[in-house]
């Protein structure tokens, strides 16, 4: 009896590998580092069917929403292009949900990546993406569901880095008492040089109109005796010509 046990036992051994080999695995591809609280991070849900085509993926992740929140999805690079239910997450319950399809022929390999979802680590510490359901559906014909590995994430989050201090504002120019110092020493600076500007200014003017004014007599006293020259020149010569008139009058 005990060799027929153990007889089964080494015959299911063989077939045990066959079906994982012929089954499929949805799970969370590992992190390459531990994420920070208060940052963002991204991880990428993943599938493997090696053994036979699948055509549909269906699954409900839960997460700790007291830890982590989803701020957004991806599908770019997904083997899914039909999606029966668009990826969608509550962070109040702490769920993400999706169910998307392949076309004909299906998807067979591994590494096949389903959707990459971006979390944001609230608090550190030890965290788990967990798995509460999910399905692999076989491209037979049937929709049977091959899924036999469905493996949840655990992870440690790091504390948050230490936030720098704020940088002091800039101080304001009338913040600061010696540039005030320096503006009014510099406007009584400039008051006095206008004030001496303005007086040479003003003698520049002085001395200008007095020059001006003794040459204007002097031009003026020329003038006069000018016109006195010409008057008692014309005086003589009326009366030089008046007088040789009456000389020939009296001797006719």
């Amino acid at each position: 009896m005990r060799k027929v046990a153990l007889l089964v036992l080494f015959s299911a051994i063989p077939l045990i590998a066959v079906a994982q080999q012929l089954g499929a695995s949805l799970y969370i591809s590992p992190l390459s580092s531990n994420p920070r609280a208060a940052s963002n991070f991204t991880v990428t849900i993943k599938a493997d069917s090696l053994g036979e085509p699948v055509n549909a993926v269906k699954g409900t992740l839960t997460f700790p929403r007291d830890r982590l929140e989803i701020i957004g999805i991806s599908k770019i690079g997904s083997i899914l292009n039909l999606w029966v239910e668009e990826p969608r997450f509550s962070n109040i319950n702490g769920t993400l949900k999706f169910q998307g399809g392949v076309p004909n022929p299906g998807f067979m390999g591994s590494g096949g990546t389903v959707l990459h979802v971006i979390f944001r680590a609230k608090l550190a510490g030890a965290t788990s993406l967990i798995w509460k359901d999910g399905e692999v559906l076989a491209n037979d014909g049937k929709g049977t569901n091959i899924l036999i590995d469905l493996q949840n994430l655990d992870f440690f989050t790091d504390e948050a880095f230490a936030a720098q201090a704020p940088s002091p504002a800039p101080m304001h120019w009338w913040e600061n008492f010696l540039i005030i110092i320096n503006i009014i020493f510099l406007a009584i600076i400039l008051l006095i040089g206008l004030v001496f500007l303005e007086k040479a200014i003003l003698n520049y003017h002085d001395r200008h109109s007095h020059h001006k004014t003794d040459d204007d007599l002097d031009s003026s006293n020329h003038i006069h005796r000018n016109n006195t020259e010409r008057r008692d020149s014309w005086d003589e010569s009326v009366l030089g010509t008046d007088k040789h008139d009456y000389d020939q009058t009296i001797k006719k």
